[in-house]
């Protein structure tokens, strides 16, 4: 009798865990139930809200590679302020420094060249002049002579000198004359000389323009690699790093904003608030460095996650990269 007990009760028993098993295993089995969606709150017309958004300049140039090449150098960072004319970045390409290299060559060379022929010119110049106190100097002598030979020549038809005396006069004109002709000859082809070498220099100087021109524009090229400042204001973006490279097609370099006193905050805002806005709506901007209470301004544009708006700043210590607070009443 008492055996049959024990074995009823742990039949009931096994029963219980295999029940309690299965329970379990269909509670596993089974998706879990969906989390219980809140209803957002609608607030009510007029709702004040407040967000925050990030500060931007309004007009800004955007500055492009004017080459491509390497950021040689990048002495200006985000939020420097910068005067028109500053040297913002320089770019390296290296055809370009090649090319003003060789038309520098090319320039002294041809400006060598002229250097050598006006001192052959001046050497010239000193020999014509040598040569013409020489020519005149024969032309003086050949004159003379020729009077003496004349003379004697008349005396010996008349019998009336030594034949050695008229045989003299006769060599000695015909010296002269011989020395006048070569004086001549010499004083001639210095004189061609001259003007040979005027008109290599005439032509040196032209090359020497041609050469100072192609160097100024090879000097204009290298330049250009540096991105000059047009115009004084802040420094609000730079896209590449000092050693990367560059491309005229990717795009502006550096972005200057020059009016810091025209700015914009970009509000990032929920599509439940940018749906109850409007552009022209007037918000309060609110910063420890604006004076009193707040700015108002109004809105500018609004999208479905974010709204901007536009405000002439009273005060230099507000700058783009500034954060605000933004109270606006929601319609």
């Amino acid at each position: 009798m008492l055996r049959g007990k024990w074995i009823l009760i742990c039949g009931v028993l096994l029963i219980a865990v295999a029940g309690a098993g299965s329970i379990l295993w269909i509670r596993r089995q089974a998706p879990p139930p969906k989390p219980v969606q809140k209803q957002a709150v609608e607030l009510p017309k007029g709702a004040e809200v407040t967000l925050t958004g990030r500060i931007q300049a309004a007009d800004v140039i955007h500055l492009d590679a004017p080459l491509d090449g390497v950021l040689e150098e990048l002495p200006v960072k985000n939020g420097d302020e910068v005067y028109e004319g500053q040297i913002l970045a320089r770019i390296a390409n290296a055809v370009l420094q090649e090319n003003e290299k060789e038309t520098l060559l090319e320039t002294e060379r041809a400006q060598s060249k002229i250097s050598s022929l006006e001192a052959e010119l001046t050497a010239a110049r000193l020999e014509d002049s040598r040569l013409s106190a020489e020519l005149s100097r024969a032309r003086a002598e050949s004159t003379r002579t020729e009077r003496v030979y004349q003379r004697q020549e008349m005396l010996n038809r008349e019998g009336a000198t030594p034949r050695l005396s008229y045989e003299k006069a006769q060599k000695d004109y015909g010296t002269a004359k011989d020395e006048l002709e070569h004086a001549q000859s010499s004083a001639g082809a210095a004189q061609d000389r001259i003007q040979r070498i005027l008109k290599e220099i005439e032509l040196g100087k032209k090359a020497l323009a041609e050469k100072e021109a192609a160097h100024e524009a090879a000097k204009s090229e290298l330049a250009a690699a540096s991105i000059l400042a047009p115009a004084d204001g802040l420094i609000v973006a730079i896209r590449k790093a000092e050693g990367e490279e560059v491309q005229r097609s990717q795009g502006p370099l550096i972005d200057l904003a020059t009016d810091l006193s025209h700015l914009q905050i970009v509000v990032d805002a929920p599509p439940a608030y940018t749906k109850r806005l409007v552009q022209g709506k007037v918000v309060s901007i609110v910063m420890a460095e604006l004076p009193g209470s707040g700015l108002q301004a109004e809105i500018t544009s609004v999208e479905p996650e974010r709204f901007v708006v536009d405000f002439s700043s009273p005060t230099p210590l507000v700058k783009p990269g500034m954060s605000a607070a933004i109270r606006v009443k929601l319609d």
